[in-house]
């Protein structure tokens, strides 16, 4: 059904159509939402700089560094060789001899015993202050690391999930205000770490706050925008996540401190406190929880915001509220729980392609971002051309799913980010600026697929479970990006090319499944169960 035959139906407007779909009181909600997605993508991807690959070998004891024995000489004599993965020799990281003195072969010497190093000295010349170095987060310990980033995703799959369900049941706005302050709180607590499972643990509580803003942020604007203006808005948005991208590895080269560039990825979002004065509750969930004295406030606010002829929208905006209130539904829409995902057939449908497609899209899109070390080349530029790839790409996919619709948008994004992860596998490890370039493009589509399911995620799921759809379905995105820290790990114990090829096959039939969905674009958001039914 389109806008206008739903306007004509039972001659009555939505009601952006009386209070306007693009004005002002939508443009400072969205720029607050651009801010809170920048907050987020910084912390997101903060281990890539605080923990990156170091070259590292075992320290120098100090009567050798007294002896002026450079590194070269130390590892030439002191360190045995070991086989790479590729099938090359190279010093031992984790290892040396205890006959160091003595010993001046290159190759391993069997008569020679070997210890594991106690202390450890590192390759300063790309990172310099780092939790690697600091910590000593190497060989035996190098597992706290892919740890941090998992611990940090399991706050994500809880937060989305239960915050998620609270938002439908208690309001948006309300989750919304707890999960910022419960962020800034525990960002700013992570500048007091002093090793890294302090650092864990409080960064899991800042995760926790961290993921609602972000997931609501999406729903909050697709509440309050127009039908035309709602895919521009959502995508609009997401691009405070692009530029931080894009600006973390130039802040990174400059502050080559893992504990100032927390300070600075940390301190200035306390502009997100401005949330208890910008963000109202949307209409559309007072609406369904039928507190219609609070809905004709609300619209009356927004409808002043947005410069309306105030006699004319107050008229529109009583008689609005009047047809409503005189409509009975059928749901306890204060019962709603997780298992009505689930109850109907074609909800359900929906629900398990929508899980499918954030979950494989999720473990590619982080698989590629934090791996950006291992393209080969300067790894900030790396970063940064990650980054870049989303500027172009939420241009291209805006006005394509504009034109095409969300549907088929994210249908494309999927097949293509398949096709370019099986290409990769078939490079040469030698041609660095193809294998680049390849995954570039992978993450392209990665990133398209993201800004197109989250706005398509909101949008075919009834507003009782809209909240609850997308934080659940952002759970499951979550469960992907646990897997992607241990690409390495997965990669020794198979081979090289399963984590890689197989997510790839896996993502093309993410986007073959996703044509059984229905289209939404044009279409009137539904409200009930009932409706969402008949929607999917």
């Amino acid at each position: 059904m389109t806008v206008s035959q739903k306007a004509d139906e039972n001659g009555k407007k939505e009601y952006t159509d009386i209070i306007g779909g693009n004005g002002w009181y939508q443009i400072v909600i969205c720029i607050f939402c651009f801010f809170s997605a920048a907050a987020h993508c910084l912390h997101d991807f903060t281990m890539t700089f605080f923990a990156p690959n170091m070259d590292h070998w075992c320290a120098r004891p100090p009567e050798v560094v007294r002896a002026n024995i450079s590194v070269e000489e130390w590892k030439n004599h002191s360190l045995p060789l070991v086989r790479s993965p590729e099938g090359d020799y190279e010093y031992s990281q984790c290892t040396m001899y205890t006959n160091f003195a003595q010993n001046g072969s290159f190759y391993p010497n069997t008569n020679a015993k070997v210890i594991k190093c106690s202390s450890w000295e590192y390759d300063t010349s790309v990172y310099k202050d780092t939790m690697v170095d600091e910590w000593n987060l190497v060989c035996d310990r190098e597992w706290l690391i892919s740890m941090s980033k998992t611990v940090y995703m399991v706050a994500f799959l809880l937060s989305s999930s239960l915050t998620g369900q609270m938002s439908d049941r208690f309001g948006r706005r309300k989750i919304f205000l707890a999960c910022i302050c419960t962020f800034l709180v525990f960002a700013h607590l992570t500048l007091l770490c002093k090793n890294i499972v302090m650092f864990m643990i409080f960064r899991f509580f800042m995760a926790l706050g961290m993921t609602s803003v972000y997931v609501a942020s999406t729903v909050i604007l697709s509440e309050i925008v127009g039908v035309e203006y709602r895919t521009t808005y959502c995508f609009a948005y997401k691009y405070g996540w692009t530029f931080a991208y894009m600006l973390m590895p130039y802040i990174a080269w400059l502050l080559p401190s893992w504990f100032w560039l927390q300070f600075v990825f940390t301190v200035p979002w306390l502009i997100l406190l401005s949330a208890f004065w910008i963000i109202k509750e949307t209409p559309r969930w007072l609406l369904t929880k039928r507190r219609f004295d609070e809905l004709e406030e609300l619209l009356l606010y927004a409808a002043k915001k947005n410069g309306k002829n105030m006699n004319q929208a107050a008229s529109e905006i009583k008689h609005y509220v009047s047809y409503h209130s005189q409509i009975k539904h059928k749901e306890n829409v204060n019962n709603v729980t997780i298992l009505d995902l689930l109850w109907t057939p074609a909800i359900r449908k929906s629900t398990i392609i929508i899980y499918y497609s954030w979950f494989i899209n999720s473990y590619i899109y982080y698989a590629l971002s934090y791996n950006t070390n291992d393209l080969g080349g300067n790894p900030y530029l790396n970063f940064f051309y990650c980054g870049a790839v989303e500027l172009p790409e939420g241009i291209i996919f805006l006005f394509l799913c504009r034109y095409i619709g969300n549907r088929r948008g994210l249908w494309l994004a999927h097949v293509l980010s398949g096709i370019c992860l099986i290409v990769m596998v078939c490079i040469p490890s030698d041609i660095v600026w193809l294998m680049i370039f390849v995954s570039m493009a992978g993450k392209f589509f990665s990133s398209a697929c993201f800004d197109t399911v989250y706005v398509y995620t909101a949008e075919i799921f009834p507003t009782v479970l809209r909240n609850l759809a997308v934080g659940t379905s952002s759970s499951w995105a979550r469960i992907g990006a646990l897997i992607a820290p241990f690409v390495h790990q997965l990669a020794e114990v198979t081979y090289p090319w399963v984590p890689i090829a197989i997510p790839g096959a896996m993502t093309i039939v993410a986007g073959l499944l996703v044509l059984l969905l229905p289209e939404t674009k044009d279409k009137i958001l539904p409200d009930t169960l009932e409706e969402g039914e008949r929607f999917a």
